[in-house]
């Protein structure tokens, strides 16, 4: 018998991209998908409602009351753990993914080959990243261009291919390195956020990597990273790496110059034609195209323009509050 899987995620993103992560891990033959919305998203219940292997959760003041916090943890990380905690236990699959709704598994036949070979005593098995860059245009699509992995000798190769931009870059990528985990249920584990606690033995898949899209657009990426810049201080060792904090930092601080910050976002997330040739010879590209699947009723919404609409009416009042220039295309 082929293991089966599911997937938590705890989100708050334009419904057209989140009922797109849904259909698409359904599509590709996940048991279930249980999700969490961080904040109200009527559309996406709509579009989800009905759908048997999908638990839509809100997270309103009630559910908060009556979780084992008993009130809503500051940063969003801690809301993502308690729910992924709370879907490990009633969770169908053997196995459990919690990842974000940007990060999209691209194959469930190599998934679940993986899952097959993986040995009892794993109790978990790792998903590396590979994260999305752009070759042209935004225009191109929302989920055009090609992927990069990291890799281990960046602080070397890395100020050859980006130059003073390499301070930005983790192994070679924006987002994180660590990647996710593939939990098995049904076991005394406690779920985080790149592993489970411990962590209790593993493995890392050989073929399989987690699709990153560390930004749909290059205003989601702004907003993402504004947003970590302004989240509330709590008394816990920094979550973010120096390359993470350099990003933040850089656009806050740049956010009154819309014209240098979009250029900063431009060249982290459009590879030159250079950068390409040296990222391919290292072996850390996978130009595979990626497109997800499923019949998603709001695919009119995934362009980017639409993105780009969307996450300015859903965080307008952050971003009048942050970055008002960025509330107009």
């Amino acid at each position: 018998m082929l293991p089966s899987w599911s997937v938590v995620a705890t989100v708050d993103e334009p419904a057209a991209l989140v009922v797109a992560f849904v259909l698409h891990h359904l599509e590709i033959g996940a048991a279930s998908v249980d999700l969490f919305l961080d904040g109200p998203n009527p559309e996406a219940q709509a579009a989800l409602g009905g759908i048997a292997e999908v638990r839509v959760t809100l997270c309103d003041d009630a559910f908060w009351t009556a979780s084992t916090r008993k009130k809503k943890p500051k940063l969003h990380t801690g809301r993502q753990i308690t729910n992924a905690n709370l879907a490990y236990g009633r969770a169908p699959g053997r196995w459990l993914l919690h990842c974000d709704c940007d990060e999209f598994v691209r194959d469930g036949q190599e998934l679940v080959a993986e899952l097959a070979s993986t040995a009892p005593r794993h109790q978990y098995l790792r998903l590396a990243m590979a994260e999305r860059v752009e070759t042209g245009p935004e225009t191109d699509g929302l989920f055009a261009g090609v992927f990069r992995t990291p890799f281990d000798n960046f602080a070397e190769v890395g100020p050859q291919i980006y130059g003073d931009l390499a301070r930005f870059l983790k192994d070679g990528v924006t987002g994180h390195k660590a990647g996710k985990a593939l939990v098995r249920t049904g076991l005394d584990l406690k779920m985080g956020i790149h592993s489970p606690e411990g962590p209790p033995p593993h493995r890392t898949a050989n073929g399989v990597r987690l699709l990153h899209f560390d930004g749909l657009t290059r205003l989601h990426y702004m907003i993402k990273l504004l947003r970590r810049a302004h989240e509330p201080q709590v008394k816990a060792p920094p979550r973010h790496g120096l390359p993470r904090t350099a990003q933040f930092e850089q656009v806050r601080g740049l956010i009154g110059q819309p014209e240098d910050a979009a250029n900063l976002v431009r060249q982290l997330k459009e590879l030159t034609a250079g950068q390409l040739a040296e990222l391919r010879a290292l072996g850390a590209l996978d130009e595979r195209p990626f497109q997800p699947l499923g019949a998603n009723p709001l695919a009119e919404f995934l362009t980017v323009a639409a993105l780009d609409r969307s996450l300015r009416a859903r965080y307008r009042d952050f971003l009048a509050g942050h970055a008002p220039g960025l509330l107009n295309p």
